[in-house]
């Protein structure tokens, strides 16, 4: 069930959406540097969740404070809302307190998903706790079915702290029929497979930089297949071990969160009775807002996997590409995108976009060799305010080389 491969990343739960305009509060010519947090708003959240994120701000001059950062920062933890924010005089009548109002986002629901892509629906249903115990953590179980077969999926995931390190378990068990594609969706592969995976990791956060540590397990078991096309001659075993280093800094503009990352990580996968593998990632995310509202969108991403077996070839999603199918199969991907994203209007419960652009992509593959697409994509987003989920988006691109179009709706998380 490739098309899932995806799910059990919650560690990765970066949701951006925007939320209300805010009144801003500032009392401008008043010397001074921010000295105390106040926070107000929390119910079921720690204040040590919503410290940790204004942390950064202690110690700087309250004049030159940039509200839409701290606006930013708080919209960061994926819980919290921004009611409103305001520097005051502290006690002490000389240094300055940043207080900021705060509303709690929904974090505790079942979460209907639902996807179309490439001509294949799915749907599922998830248990989510979004700030489980109040500690901006991550709980989920659920599962996935579609006419390629089902998966189950269960994790945790402890966000840490300041100074703190956090951690996450995860796992699943799929059962489905294996579908290997080219860039029009065509079969090139096709067999029944088990899969069961797990995987448990660390991380440890320096100022904007985090870092971490993974293990993890993956077994794939052939099943009797009924005319099965280029099938391996038998399942796999891996043992994983890797580490990784990222760096984000994010930017309210009033109407659109923007991003700036860099991430890369490298791992071992040591074969039982199969072919060890080594596997090198990178992720870069430049956004930037040239008008409130309307913002650039770069992207790039590199995965190389030498000697990679079949069963662990990697999708075009892995370096966020959408012009070729879910289920397109390779062992190297470099790809590229750019373009841009517009606030379109905004309700009560949340916020509309419109995205473009354009893209290209380098793959290697054992069937198909080595191969250069480019097309452009669209997508129009609606992003909820009060609940810690994406909402739903829906999508269009098209691979210029091939002349070939692909269609996309979900509805529900994205992990």
């Amino acid at each position: 069930m490739k098309s899932y491969g995806f799910l059990p990343v919650i560690c990765c739960f970066l949701f951006l959406h925007p939320a209300y305009a805010y009144p801003r509060e500032n009392e401008s010519g008043k010397s001074g540097v921010i000295t105390e947090l106040a926070v107000e708003g929390l119910k079921r959240t720690k204040l040590s969740i919503a410290e940790s994120a204004l942390n950064q701000f202690m110690g700087r001059n309250a004049d030159a404070l940039d509200l839409d950062a701290v606006y930013a920062a708080v919209l960061d933890t994926g819980v919290l809302e921004p009611v409103s924010i305001a520097v005051e005089d502290a006690s002490d009548g000389e240094g300055k307190i940043l207080s900021v109002n705060v509303r709690e986002k929904w974090s505790i629901f079942p979460v209907p998903v639902f996807f179309i892509n490439s001509g294949q629906i799915s749907g599922g249903v998830f248990f989510a706790d979004t700030n489980a115990f109040g500690l901006n953590d991550k709980f989920f179980f659920g599962g996935m079915y579609s006419a390629e077969g089902w998966m189950l999926t269960s994790g945790y995931v402890h966000s840490g702290g300041e100074n703190i390190p956090g951690w996450m378990l995860t796992g699943s068990f799929a059962q489905s029929e294996r579908r290997d594609s080219g860039p029009t969706d065509e079969d090139l592969r096709r067999f029944n497979v088990d899969s069961i995976s797990a995987s448990a990791g660390l991380s440890y956060p320096l100022s904007r930089v985090n870092t971490s540590l993974k293990f993890s397990y993956q077994q794939m078991t052939l099943r009797e297949t009924e005319s099965p096309l280029e099938a391996p001659e038998s399942g796999a075993r891996v043992f994983g071990v890797g580490a990784g280093v990222s760096f984000r800094k994010s930017h309210w503009d009033g109407y659109l969160l923007s991003e700036k990352v860099v991430s890369t990580g490298y791992t071992f996968m040591a074969g039982i009775e199969s072919d060890s593998f080594h596997e090198i990632r990178f992720h870069g995310v430049y956004q930037e807002s040239l008008l409130p509202g309307f913002k650039v969108n770069l992207n790039s991403g590199l995965l190389y996997q030498p000697f990679v077996p079949p069963l662990f070839e990697s999708s075009p999603r892995s370096v966020q590409i959408s012009i070729l199918p879910d289920h397109f199969s390779a062992r190297h991907y470099a790809g590229v995108s750019a373009g841009f994203e517009k606030y379109l209007f905004k309700v009560s419960a949340g916020v509309l976009s419109a995205a473009v652009s354009y893209q290209a992509v380098f793959s290697e593959g054992p069937i198909l060799g080595v191969r250069l697409d480019h097309g452009a994509a669209g997508a129009v987003v609606f992003y909820l305010s009060k609940i810690a989920i994406p909402a739903m988006g829906i999508g269009v691109s098209y691979n210029v080389g091939e002349k070939y179009p692909q269609f996309s709706f979900s509805l529900g998380m994205s992990f």
